[in-house]
C-alpha cells in the first residue's frame, strides 16, 4: 500500500512539474512584431515626443510647429486614415535625423518623409503647413499598405504613382519608398518605433 502512495505521489509531481514548465516557457516566448503599416497607434504623443528629445535634445529644426504638436498630428491623422501613426512618426525620425535634418530636404517645407526627393540636391515637394506634410505621408503610406480610398482630402502629389496595396508591411517598403543600398529601410523604421516604445508615459499632475 506504501508503495502505490508513494508511486502516485511521484507520479502526480512529474505531471505538475511538467505543466508548470510548459506553461513558463510559453510565457517567456517574445511576443511577435506588429510590421503592418495599416493599424492603432499604441504610443501617445507625449512618449513620442519625450524619445526626441532625449535622442536630439539641443537641435530640433522643425518649422511653425513644436514636437509636441506634431506628434499629435501623427496620431490624430494616422488615425483618420488607418495607417499607425506612432510608426509613421518614427519613420519621419529616420527621415530626418530626429529633425536635425542636414540633408537635401528643409525644415521649411514640412516634409517629413523625403516625398519626392531623388538625391543629389533634389529637395522633392513642399508643403504649406505641418498638418499638409504629414497627411500626405500618411495618405502615401496608405497608398502602399491599402486599395481603401481616403478619408481626407488628397494632398500627396505622388499617390497616384503607388501601386495600391504592393507594400503592406514596413520592412516591404525597402526599394520602393527608399532605394538605401544597406540593410532594409522599414526594419530600421521599427527599430526606432520598439526604442521609442520604451519611454515612459508621464502621469498628469492633477489641478489644485
Amino acid at each position: 500500500m506504501l508503495k502505490k502512495v508513494f508511486g502516485f505521489i511521484v507520479a502526480f509531481l512529474i505531471i505538475t512539474s511538467s505543466f508548470f514548465s510548459t506553461g513558463s516557457i510559453v510565457e517567456a516566448a517574445p511576443k511577435k512584431q506588429n510590421r503592418a503599416i495599416m493599424g492603432v497607434s499604441a504610443l501617445t504623443p507625449q512618449q513620442m515626443a519625450d524619445y526626441v528629445k532625449k535622442k536630439n535634445p539641443r537641435d530640433v529644426r522643425l518649422a511653425k510647429t513644436s514636437v509636441e504638436d506634431l506628434a499629435k498630428l501623427f496620431v490624430i491623422i494616422g488615425a483618420k486614415e488607418g495607417v499607425r501613426g506612432d510608426v509613421a512618426f518614427a519613420q519621419a525620425l529616420k527621415e530626418t535625423g530626429y529633425f536635425r535634418y542636414g540633408g537635401d530636404v528643409l525644415p521649411k517645407q514640412h516634409n517629413y518623409s523625403g516625398i519626392g526627393t531623388t538625391g543629389n540636391g533634389v529637395k522633392g515637394h513642399f508643403f504649406r503647413s505641418p498638418h499638409q506634410g504629414v497627411t500626405a505621408q500618411i495618405q502615401h503610406l496608405k497608398a502602399y499598405a491599402s486599395n481603401d480610398a481616403l478619408n481626407t482630402k488628397q494632398v500627396d502629389p505622388r499617390f497616384h504613382l503607388v501601386k495600391r496595396g504592393s507594400a503592406k508591411t514596413w520592412p516591404s517598403l525597402h526599394q520602393k519608398w527608399a532605394m538605401q543600398p544597406k540593410g532594409n529601410y522599414g526594419t530600421e523604421i521599427l527599430s526606432i518605433y520598439q526604442e521609442m516604445s520604451k519611454t515612459p508615459k508621464r502621469v498628469a499632475k492633477a489641478k489644485r
